[in-house]
C-alpha cells in the first residue's frame, strides 16, 4: 500500500498504565470514532517523547493508516 492509498488517523495517545494487569506504554489511535490500542510493555518507561511518538506513527503505518506525528500526544 502506498501513501497515498494509506487512511488518514485523527491522532494518538500514547499512555503509561501500571496496574496489576498491565505495565507499560499503550498506543491509542483514534480513527473516526474508533481507538484501536497497542500495547507495548517492552517500551522503556523513561523513552522520549519523540521515540513514542514514532512507535505511534509506526503502528499506524503498519495497519495501513497515515498519522502526523505532530498529532500524538504522551501521558506520563
Amino acid at each position: 500500500m502506498t501513501l497515498a492509498q494509506r487512511a488518514p488517523a485523527h491522532s494518538a495517545q500514547v499512555i503509561w498504565h501500571e496496574d496489576k494487569k498491565h505495565k507499560g506504554w499503550t498506543v491509542h489511535l483514534h480513527v473516526g470514532e474508533e481507538v484501536i490500542k497497542y500495547p507495548h510493555p517492552d517500551a522503556r518507561m523513561d523513552a522520549g517523547d519523540a521515540e513514542l511518538a514514532a512507535l505511534a506513527v509506526q503502528d499506524a503505518s503498519d495497519d495501513g493508516y497515515e498519522l502526523d506525528p505532530a498529532s500524538v500526544t504522551v501521558t506520563r
